[in-house]
Formats: structure tokens, sequence, C-alpha cells
């Protein structure tokens, strides 16, 4: 089944007047702020089929979903969606990014569950009305799951405050250089460097401890 013919797209809006303190090359010259400066946009001046400001229909649609819109969430998607080839592939893309930005912990298939829609709204020939069906579906489940987006919100502080990772002594083993100059060992290793958390309760621990048997055979501590 194909879409129905789309109403004919609006002509471009014109570009936005030069701010007060020049061109928007020369303020994104002077751009400081955290964020890209819009004349890095490809899609800047750019306008739906309906004629709304595609960065905005775009931005729409992250708030939506964060809100748990589910309604408007597919409205914004479908809206990029039938406008042209290149909105509806930066739908998707900003679908995607949702699933691991906003979706986050609270649902690690959520990645997954939106590229295979993904997937399949690109196996449907373009402009089909198939393809609306995944994209709805994909709005939809993003804009109802539940969200913890702890992941990003600490990525975002790294990057900004260039933190660095802590190199506990137990990654100084024998897959580094300095713990085989340091006279580190297999064994050493799989006594110190391979427990994990959280553990799943209950665990049958047999193998953990026939393996360190097999490694304090195989390469035993220094001191030993």
């Amino acid at each position: 089944m194909t879409a129905s013919p789309s109403p004919s797209s609006p002509s471009p809006s014109p570009s936005p007047s030069p701010s007060p303190s020049g061109s928007a090359a020369d303020d994104a010259s002077r751009w400081e702020r955290p964020i890209p400066h819009y004349s890095l946009d490809p899609f800047t001046d750019s306008r739906t089929i309906h004629g709304l400001v595609t960065d905005e229909v775009r931005s729409a649609l992250h708030k939506h979903v964060r809100a748990g819109r589910i309604e408007q969430s597919i409205r914004a998607a479908i809206e990029l969606a039938r406008t042209d080839a290149d909105h509806e592939s930066m739908m998707w893309n900003r679908l995607r990014v949702m699933a691991a930005e906003d979706i986050g912990l609270a649902d690690p298939n959520a990645p997954a569950i939106v590229y295979a829609l993904w997937q399949s709204a690109e196996a449907a020939p373009p402009a089909a009305y198939d393809r609306l069906v995944f994209a709805a579906q994909a709005a939809g489940y993003l804009a109802s799951s539940p969200k913890d987006p702890t992941p990003v919100e600490i990525m975002q502080v790294v990057l900004h405050e260039e933190l660095t990772p802590d190199i506990p002594d137990a990654a100084i083993d024998i897959h580094t250089k300095r713990g085989q100059l340091l006279g580190r060992t297999m064994s050493d290793w799989y006594a110190t460097g391979t427990f994990v958390k959280p553990e799943v309760a209950g665990r049958d621990q047999v193998w953990r401890e026939r393996l360190a048997d097999v490694y304090l055979r195989l390469d035993p501590p220094a001191s030993s």
C-alpha cells in the first residue's frame, strides 16, 4: 500500500536576516557555547511538508518523546518522514539516538528495537505507506517507554569537565606493559580483576573456582 499523494511542499522560507553583530558565518566563528551554531545545521532554513520550521519540528520530536506524549511524538515523526528522504533519514537518526540517550538504562533493548523498525522501514519502497507505519511505531514506543538517561548525563559531565577514568591497581595486570614488568600473572589477574558487580544472586560458582585452580597451575603468582 502506498501513501496518499503528499501536499505540495511550500517554498523554502527566506534565510534569516544577519544578526546585528554581523553575518551568520561571522557569528559562528565567534560562537563559544557548548552546542553547534545554527548555521552549521543543514536543516536550518528547511521547512516540512506542512510548512513548519524543520529544526523546530525536530526539537519538538525530542521534547514530546521525553515527556511521554505519544500522539505528539508520532505527529512530529510523521511530519518529518513525509517531507522528503533527507527529513525521513534525519528523523530516524534522531529516534535511534533517543533510544540510547533518553530511554537509556530503563530499557537497554530500545536501540535494537528502534534499529529493527528502521531497517523494516528501509525494506519498504520510497514514500510507501508502510514506511510511516514503522516510524509511528518507533516514535510511539519511545514516548511510552520508561526512561533513565543517567549514562548520557554522566557522559556530558565527563565531556564538559574533561574528566578521566581512575586506573585501579587491579587494572595493572598481565594484560598491560606495566603489569608484565611488575611480574603479575594470570593467577593474579583472575584473583583480583574478574569479580563482577552486580552479580546474579545464587549463580553457579563451581566453574569460577575450577578456573582459579587452572590459572594457579598454569601461571601462579610470582611469590608462590
